[in-house]
């Protein structure tokens, strides 16, 4: 009779290997026997034992120390792992065993776990030519390069895994998303949808459909694709705060709150969902409403960073020079490292007058471009010229950019007159900063025109010179 399809018994096999250690405590084919029986019972501890005991009494079995490195691994003993690993690769240099390739892409993977990118790679690439095509090795080597950022190559390694095997779902899925990463929408849709086609939808795959037609702009097939991921998991915080995004930029703003709201009530320590609503709302300039919900946003995350920077932004947008600055003193006492932070409350600072407060903020970025540049401004309104139009020269000269990003500042905050008494040898940077004047008075007459031209305007102007000359 036939025992090909006969199960293994592996209790069998454990009990047999056993007395055959009872009876020599030296049989070294025991102990690798009774490792990988109890590996397969996912009995670890009891692996690991017995086969270091088979690698102690076999020193040179290739098999052995391959599955003590898995073992090791199991346990997180990540280096001793790779020390089994390389003992294969020392033991068959012309790989016999034909276990190389995998040998090397386990110390690749672990090399990536420790962060050793470049080690990684260099294991990984080895593994390629032994094992070529293999989609371990292909996702493998796509995780380290999506770790170091670097996403077109991982998108390759992924492409190349799905388009080898087209039926596998989670090889679509893996480019479905890493498309989304590198902007390609397009691939990121069609992939989606292969997974679906392939009898594998899911939350995670609807929800990847949705950012990708969201960040196409066809608002209504993101909505579509978003719902479908909330009915999969109604408390998932990402599915809701993504589906209120694309009722927003819809223009369903109360669609998006209440999406918002009920994710609020799910996650009752969330901040973001409050945060969210109130951008929806200072977008339209409701600033009242806005700071209602980044109140309980804070209530929730006190030092939720986000609100503090929007609510710096949103101020000084409306011009409300002194509630900006409170919001941006905020932020930088949680991050008192984040230039952009820092810059601004400078600017704010700047624009109140409060110029040595300004001076007060830039520590030892002197020479970050744009804390440099409303530091020399801040000097021009206290009267160092001298210095002031030198540090201006100096930074205008090198970050050509960096006035037109501080045109606001320039115009609502610098005494016209002193730049107009600039030193000759300053020309070239005091007509640099009079064009921001003169960009501005353009702005402003265009503005009028166009707001004469409004249809509800017509007439009025000629209504009030009539007026005026009665």
């Amino acid at each position: 009779m036939s025992t090909e399809n006969k199960p293994v018994d592996i209790d069998k096999i454990i009990e047999l290997c056993r007395k055959a250690i009872a009876e020599n405590p030296e049989n070294a084919t025991a102990h690798h026997d009774l490792g990988v029986a109890l590996f397969q019972k996912q009995d670890v501890d009891g692996a690991l034992e017995h086969l270091t005991k088979a690698a102690e009494l076999a020193p040179k079995s290739v098999l052995t120390h391959y599955l003590l490195g898995i073992a090791r691994a199991e346990k997180v003993q990540l280096d001793e792992a790779i020390r089994s690993w390389k003992r294969v690769l020392e033991l068959d240099k012309l790989n016999k065993h034909k276990l190389n390739g995998m040998a090397h892409y386990f110390i690749g993977k672990v090399y990536g776990l420790k962060g050793m990118w470049d080690a990684a790679h260099m294991e990984l690439r080895r593994a390629k030519k032994l094992l070529p095509g293999n989609p371990l090795v292909l996702n493998a080597s796509a995780e380290i390069h999506l770790a170091k950022g670097e996403l077109e190559e991982a998108k390759a390694e992924w492409l190349a895994v799905a388009t080898a095997n087209p039926e596998d779902p989670r090889a679509a899925f893996n480019v479905c998303a890493i498309a989304i990463d590198t902007g390609d929408y397009p691939m990121a849709i069609d992939y989606g949808k292969r997974v679906i086609n392939m009898g594998q939808d899911s939350g995670d795959v609807r929800f990847n459909l949705g950012i990708a037609h969201l960040r196409q702009g066809d608002y209504d097939a993101a909505i579509e694709q978003l719902r479908k991921a909330v009915e999969f998991d109604p408390e998932d915080l990402n599915n809701r705060l993504t589906l209120g995004e694309a009722y927003v930029e819809k223009g369903l703003i109360e669609a998006g709150v209440k999406e918002w709201e009920e994710a609020a009530r799910i996650h009752p320590k969330a901040a973001q969902p409050y945060y969210n609503i109130g951008l929806a709302y200072a977008r339209d300039g409701l600033l009242d409403q806005a700071n209602e919900y980044w109140e309980k946003a804070l209530e929730r995350e006190p030092n939720y960073l986000p609100i503090f920077i929007a609510q710096g932004t949103t101020y000084a947008q409306a011009e409300r020079w002194a509630e900006s600055l409170a919001a941006w003193r905020k932020a930088l006492a949680i991050e008192p490292k984040a230039e952009l932070v820092r810059i601004n409350a400078m600017a704010m600072h700047f624009l109140l007058g409060q110029y040595n407060e300004a001076l007060e903020l830039v520590a030892d970025l002197g020479e970050q471009p744009d804390i440099k540049l409303i530091a020399a401004l801040s000097h021009l309104q206290l009267g160092a010229t001298d210095r002031a139009w030198a540090s201006l020269a100096e930074v205008v000269e090198a970050h050509p950019d960096v006035l037109r990003r501080h045109a606001r500042i320039v115009q609502e905050g610098v005494d016209r007159s002193l730049v107009e008494a600039a030193p000759p040898t300053y020309g070239k940077v005091a007509q640099a900063l009079l064009a921001l004047y003169q960009q501005e008075a353009a702005m402003e007459a265009d503005a009028t025109k166009r707001q004469l031209e409004r249809p509800e305007n017509k007439g009025w102007w000629n209504a009030l010179l009539k007026a005026l000359r009665k």
